[in-house]
């Protein structure tokens, strides 16, 4: 039982990335937040990021996995997957 609790104990990063675009009709400019173990999470975070921009110009969000996070500010938003 001890181990099972163990397991679920994980402090490694994880490989979600919240992609915040404050302004939906320019995706050149974004705000990301990665290293979120679960869709979810970063789901939430995302929704959380935007109410903070308070973004006027009807900003919009996705949730990337496994994307490119170093170098390139313009590559950043290349994921494996993405989801909403």
């Amino acid at each position: 039982m001890v181990l099972l609790l163990l397991a679920g104990c994980d402090d490694s990063p994880g490989e979600w990335a919240a992609i915040v675009y404050p302004d939906q009709t320019n995706r050149a400019k974004f705000d990301v937040t990665a290293r979120f173990k679960t869709f979810s999470f970063c789901r939430d975070a995302a929704i959380e990021r935007m109410k903070l921009l308070q973004t006027s110009r009807g900003g919009d969000y996705e949730c990337g996995f496994r994307c490119q996070l170093s170098g390139d500010p313009h590559r950043m938003n290349i994921c494996e997957e993405k989801r909403k």
